[in-house]
């Protein structure tokens, strides 16, 4: 057990585990009332909250003791590819569709969310892609190295817009996102991935500008669950009896808790007001029960375990290593933003969970896989490190 933990990287698993530990107390103090209405207990959502965190830890251990080259072989790759495929297919074609998207599979007591798997699928399928062109890509650049032989990027098209048809816009974005970056990681020519990454964003942004109250006016008149969405984003006071009541709440909550909060499991927003304060809307809870301080708090952690892997990233001279730290920073970069800027208002809604806090196992097993392949590689550079110091004092003596 002591030569287990020895290689441990208590920058990245101190973190998580707290926050673990910090999203199970606010699974159940949000979701108490939740479980009593819907004819359950009080702990009903507490307790499958704790068994999404054994599970999730369980394969981060796994993702830490495994060979790490087991995701680099072909028939991992194209194994993890067709269940991915089958799993989305069956959620547009079978699935029940909850707000106008079909994004899950019952599975008993628990549903799967197979976009949330893809976030994992993704890192590890263009680490791969990258890693095996790595010599291309430093003899001829990105862009080259990626079109002479465009056939493998088929495939994750495809799955991106079996996500998007869903619909489910938010995991859409963040797996692109993730994508995107790890482009921009491989690049030997980052301004040209810079350039298309920055013509991405600016695009809709100009866009909304000379067609916004135009495309408002369509979305107003849309029965579409995004659309509505994206209509409270811009003036949720104007629709406050609906589509925006739930960012208004979000305010409340928000500005009830004050620096110090009302005091755990004294949220007044949690009851009846917040349609889903113990996923989507966990951070007005917190706030409004934790304050500030309990906000900054949870950044921070989230904010440690995001440079952490930063700088395993940067370390490695490995580029298969490099970019899985590379996706996996994006993932839990802008799942971040997009739930806190949803609750804020920064952002229109996506429905996506607060990384480790937020209810619900299918995202807190992949951000433990993709976090377990991050502490593997963290072990292995400091192994090759100790092994170059301890080389280095045998010459020297």
């Amino acid at each position: 057990m002591k030569k287990f933990f020895k290689g441990l990287d208590w920058y990245l698993f101190f973190p998580y585990l707290l926050l673990c530990g910090i999203g199970i107390v606010m699974v159940y103090s949000s979701s108490a009332g939740i479980g009593l209405t819907h004819g359950g207990f009080a702990t009903t959502y507490m307790h499958k909250q704790i068994g999404f965190v054994i599970v999730a830890m369980l394969l981060m251990f796994l993702m830490y003791r495994i060979n790490i080259r087991f995701f680099q072989h072909i028939y991992t790759i194209m194994g993890f590819s067709v269940l991915l495929v089958i799993l989305l297919l069956v959620v547009f074609f079978i699935s029940k569709k909850i707000n106008g998207a079909a994004g899950w599979i019952s599975l008993g007591p628990i549903n799967l969310q197979p976009a949330e798997l893809c976030k994992f699928y993704f890192i590890i399928y263009f680490a791969n892609l990258f890693n095996k062109r790595s010599r291309f890509i430093a003899q001829e650049g990105l862009w080259r190295a990626t079109t002479y032989n465009w056939k493998p990027l088929l495939l994750p098209v495809a799955i991106l817009i079996l996500i998007l048809i869903q619909p489910d816009t938010g995991n859409f974005a963040i797996n692109l996102f993730i994508i995107l970056i790890m482009f921009l990681a491989a690049s030997t020519a980052p301004k040209l991935v810079v350039g298309v990454i920055g013509f991405g964003l600016l695009l809709p942004l100009v866009l909304l500008h000379f067609l916004g109250e135009f495309i408002i006016k369509i979305a107003d008149n849309s029965h579409s669950y995004q659309a509505q969405r994206f209509v409270s984003f811009a003036d949720p006071f104007l629709h406050a009896q609906s589509s925006g009541q739930q960012l208004i709440n979000s305010y409340y909550a928000i500005s009830n808790g004050g620096l110090f909060g009302r005091g755990l499991g004294n949220s007044i927003q949690k009851m009846g007001y917040l349609a889903e304060p113990n996923t989507d809307f966990i951070l007005p809870v917190i706030s409004e029960e934790l304050g500030l301080v309990g906000v900054i708090v949870i950044m921070l952690l989230l904010f440690i375990i995001v440079a952490r892997t930063i700088k395993i990233g940067i370390r490695t001279t490995n580029i298969y290593y490099s970019t899985i730290c590379y996706g996996t920073a994006a993932y839990l970069l802008i799942q971040t933003l997009f739930n806190a800027g949803g609750a804020v208002g920064f952002v229109p809604l996506t429905g996506v969970t607060l990384p480790f806090i937020s209810y619900g196992g299918s995202s807190i097993i992949t951000l433990s896989l993709c976090l377990g392949l991050v502490m593997k590689i963290s072990h292995n550079e400091q192994s090759i490190r100790e092994k170059r110091t301890s080389r280095l004092h045998a010459l020297q003596n």
